[in-house]
């Protein structure tokens, strides 16, 4: 993390030196081992005739996958009062243009990986001329973002770097290009001879730097810690296999015997040895080995990273059969607590993407407030919390608002969409049901029907 004093100049010197600082071998060595490009794989010995097979178990991108499938795995839902409705539709709008639900779930990847992910937001315009509100997750794996935070206590976003380099198809060199994201300018940088030239600056009306992170818990990747653990297990294995081609490619010991080559060929093809006196005999000259200690070690090991990564084994027995939701609960405890994490890092980026959005909405003449908008996570694992029969029991109950109560099951997606929906129905039922000749309003018709009474 960089710090700066909030009072700073974008300047190619500036650009120059941060770039210089910026160490990126944590990330690239973090993407090796969810890609399964561990240690092992250029593991070599002084004999290059032993045995050496490389073989990867990738408890790194299980921990990846089984973490952010439970986290995201269903999408985020938004709630709000009937008063913003318009506020909301709107929101869904963008959300649908960009594919909000798609961009969360990488995202969530990239902060599982990497220990935070990023977004970029722009603005830009369709084919018909109107404004559209964009923004687009940034894969690390093809660039770098640098994030520099003032020194205040809240720790704000005060400049976001984003740099990749690419060799030029016409002319065969590499380029190195940067941007530079503040609270009201987006500047683009080239690397020249002499260093890093602007080229170009335009400004932009998001009010803040349109640059949005989303942290992972304590801002480090979900397999950090086990990544010595999954080294050790992945050279269990492939010894185990090498141990294996040493016993297919044993010695064969023939005690009182002198076999040339032509008594070899013999005793194969006739499968007959003849040895003769006392100390004679033949044998295989194989290494003992302790398979009872090795499967114990790799059980250990196997444990330790399902206890400190807080991911289960779901292929363990003990989840098979028909559980009670409070039984499950015991059992994803740790699991749970890890998700309960990532949603209080999660949510407060989601709040400032609504709240960058909203600034533009409100630049084009409206009067949103981002606060009235709630995300809503939903845990991806089948649990029997609240049916949809308990929920409405609380709604009827006056214990549950019917907003809330959407937002609450997993196949609505757009909760203030929903409510349109069935208001809509409602009024479409009551004017299917209501006679025409009959006009309530109309005095004429309001004692007619009393003179028949």
């Amino acid at each position: 993390m960089i710090r700066m004093d909030s009072d700073f100049e974008v300047t190619p010197e500036l650009v120059q030196k941060l770039l210089e600082r910026h160490n990126t071998e944590r990330e690239k060595r973090l993407l090796k081992y969810y890609k399964g490009e561990h240690d092992i794989v250029s593991r070599k010995f002084d004999d290059e005739t032993k045995p050496n097979n490389k073989v990867v178990t990738n408890e790194c991108k299980r921990i990846t996958n089984v973490s952010v499938g439970y986290f995201i795995g269903k999408p985020v839902s938004y709630s709000t009062t009937k008063d913003n409705k318009d506020y909301m539709e709107r929101l869904q709008e963008v959300f649908d243009l960009n594919n909000e639900q798609k961009v969360n779930a990488d995202l969530a990847k990239s902060a599982s990986v990497y220990g935070y992910g990023v977004e970029v937001l722009y603005t830009s315009q369709s084919i018909t001329g109107e404004l559209e509100i964009r923004f687009a997750f940034l894969d690390l794996e093809e660039q770098d973002v640098l994030l520099v935070y003032d020194r205040s206590v809240e720790k704000n976003l005060i400049m976001a770097l984003r740099h990749y380099s690419y060799k030029d198809v016409l002319t065969d060199q590499m380029v190195k290009e940067a941007y530079v994201y503040t609270a009201d300018t987006i500047y683009r940088f080239r690397e020249k001879k002499d260093g890093m030239e602007l080229e170009h600056e335009e400004p932009h009306y998001f009010r803040e730097v349109p640059i949005n992170v989303y942290y992972n818990r304590d801002n480090i990747s979900d397999f950090e810690d086990i990544v010595t653990l999954n080294d050790a297990y992945n050279i269990l294995q492939s010894d185990d296999i090498n141990e294996s081609e040493y016993t297919n490619d044993a010695f064969l010991l023939i005690k009182g015997m002198i076999a040339d080559d032509e008594d070899i060929q013999n005793m194969k093809e006739k499968r007959v040895i003849h040895v003769e006196g006392e100390d004679s005999g033949v044998e295989w000259l194989i290494k003992n080995l302790n398979d009872t200690w090795k499967e114990n070690l790799k059980t250990r090991l196997k444990n330790d990273i399902y206890t400190i990564s807080a991911t289960p084994n779901l292929s363990d027995s003990s989840f098979g059969g028909t559980q009670t939701g409070e039984a499950m609960k015991y059992k994803l405890k740790a699991f749970e607590d890890n998700r309960a994490s990532k949603e209080r890092e999660f949510k407060p980026a989601l709040q400032r993407r609504v709240r960058l959005i909203t600034n533009i909405l409100n630049y084009l003449r409206n009067n949103f407030d981002w606060r009235n908008i709630v995300p809503n996570f939903t845990a991806n694992l089948p649990k029997a919390d609240l049916t949809i029969a308990d929920i409405i029991n609380l709604v009827g109950s006056n214990i549950l608002s019917k907003d809330s109560s959407r937002a609450a099951i997993g196949i609505i997606e757009d909760p203030a969409h929903e409510a349109e929906k069935v208001q809509q129905e409602n009024e479409d039922y009551i004017d299917l049901n209501t006679p025409k000749e009959v006009n309530i309003d109309d005095e004429q018709d309001e004692e007619a029907l009393q003179g028949d009474k």
